[in-house]
């Protein structure tokens, strides 16, 4: 019997041994997948309680979104996009991806947007996050059907401005700016700065002119004009009208931030039936002092 007893005792400290060894092990699994897992719950901040939930497919010509409003209804969706494993990638990534592409829209709790785009295998969150994953969104696209849908232009795509870089299918071809109305009216790049421009707005058109806060950015690119979509979030102008008499000038200053970094190309600025060129030169930006007359 004391010979048994000895055994048991010598097997004790193995057995303590083994289950501390895979206790370890078991930590270090967790840790490595953790880290090559980076970007699951990539909704992590959305507020179902207090914002809807939209959901875009864009197949290359029409923007569709469907949207809900039910609470209970978006955990679920918001879970199971949670659920998919992602691992963290880098900016050029996004040039992989492909037609068709799938977006989402939230709001955090603080009332910030939080917008994805996935395609091709890539995620791009709005904050410049950028994940492999897979993005065969249709299954939730299917399920929401049924659900409040809409069709929008391409330039309110979710992070529709940092795509246009790399896919100029998020680039929306401009309207042919009308001359009736804009005859003795003319503006031209006064000063151009890294991040905004300032244009002199003429007036000799015998008559007041009358224009607003709104400006749009145009890039030309194989002599067509398009116009571009803003890169920041919840971006807004204010409901203001200015009247320029007949025979005055001024200058107005417009931040371009909201386009993020322009790349190398022609642009002009357009406000109303106005617009003004100028040029977009690695690190620097240039006025061509053209105007539409």
């Amino acid at each position: 019997m004391r010979i048994f007893e000895n055994r048991k005792t010598k097997y004790i400290p193995a057995m303590l041994f083994i289950i501390l060894f895979l206790a370890a092990a078991g930590i270090l699994l967790a840790v490595f997948l953790y880290k090559n897992n980076k970007g699951g719950n990539i909704l992590t901040g959305a507020s179902p309680d207090t914002s809807a939930f939209q959901l875009y497919y864009y197949d290359g010509e029409t923007v569709m979104v469907r949207t809900l409003y039910d609470s209970g209804t978006e955990k679920e969706v918001i879970r199971k996009i949670n659920d998919i494993p992602l691992q963290a990638a880098d900016e050029q990534a996004l040039s992989r991806m492909e037609i068709p592409f799938f977006g989402i829209w939230i709001s955090s709790r603080e009332g910030d947007d939080i917008s994805l785009t996935a395609s091709g295998g890539v995620w791009l969150r709005n904050d410049g996050a950028v994940y492999y994953g897979d993005t065969d969104l249709s299954f939730l696209w299917k399920e929401m059907e049924g659900s409040d849908e809409d069709t929008l232009n391409v330039l309110n795509f979710p992070n529709a401005g940092h795509l246009s870089v790399y896919h100029n299918c998020f680039l929306l071809k401009a309207d042919e700016l009308p001359a009736e109305g804009t005859e003795g009216v003319s503006m031209t790049a006064q000063d151009i700065g890294t991040s905004e421009i300032t244009v002199l707005i003429s007036n000799n058109s015998g008559e007041e002119f009358t224009y607003g806060e709104y400006f749009s950015l145009q890039k030309q690119i194989d002599g067509q004009w398009y116009t571009i979509p803003v890169r920041a979030d919840n971006v807004g102008f204010p409901d203001i009208a200015h009247i320029l008499p007949d025979g005055e000038s001024a200058s107005e200053t417009y931040n371009l931030d909201i386009y993020g970094t322009l790349e190398p190309g022609m642009y002009r600025i357009v406000v109303e039936t106005l617009s003004a060129e100028f040029l977009v030169e690695h690190g620097r930006m240039e006025g061509e002092s053209k105007a539409l007359q």
